[in-house]
């Protein structure tokens, strides 16, 4: 099965979803669970995003991908619930010189625009990382993160109406 989901990948669902139309989130969805990805409901994949092994990634619900973000999936990378990754978003399991390593993104994330996220990087439930950054090893959950390399610069403090 293995064999015919990197096939599919490559030689179909590849160009099928980088030249679908813009509102067909619901059939790149599709395209991308051929091709082994697990995803929860009501996933948007803008059609730019390049992925390169979606039989590693697992993405929860109500998350959002932007458009032109990079994901090499040469590990697994995970993705929670309700998370945004903002366009030109770059998330590599693994580079040239280190051993592939998971890229785990907790719930209610969001990666903004242009931040890079390299093997190994945890980031803790809302975390916020800011435009540009570069995120290596664990941040903390419910922090603002910004830098090269991301470093939690103060907290998150969500004011609810009661």
């Amino acid at each position: 099965m293995n064999m015919f989901r990197r096939w599919f990948w490559k030689v179909l669902g590849r160009p099928l979803f980088r030249f679908s139309p813009h509102p067909t989130y619901g059939y790149r969805r599709f395209l991308l669970k051929m091709a082994g990805m697990r995803q929860g409901s009501n996933v948007r994949f803008r059609r730019s995003v390049d992925i390169d092994r979606p039989w590693n990634v697992t993405i929860g619900g109500l998350t959002m991908i932007g458009d032109e973000v990079l994901m090499r999936a040469t590990a697994p990378i995970r993705i929670g619930s309700r998370c945004v990754i903002s366009q030109y978003c770059t998330l590599l399991s693994s580079t040239h010189d280190t051993t592939p390593a998971e890229i785990m993104i907790e719930d209610d994330c969001w990666v903004a625009t242009d931040s890079l996220v390299l093997p190994g990087a945890w980031l803790e439930a809302g975390v916020v990382v800011g435009a540009r950054a570069m995120v290596e090893g664990r941040l903390p959950g419910w922090h603002i993160a910004t830098g090269e390399p991301a470093v939690a610069r103060r907290e998150r403090v969500l004011n609810t109406v009661s």
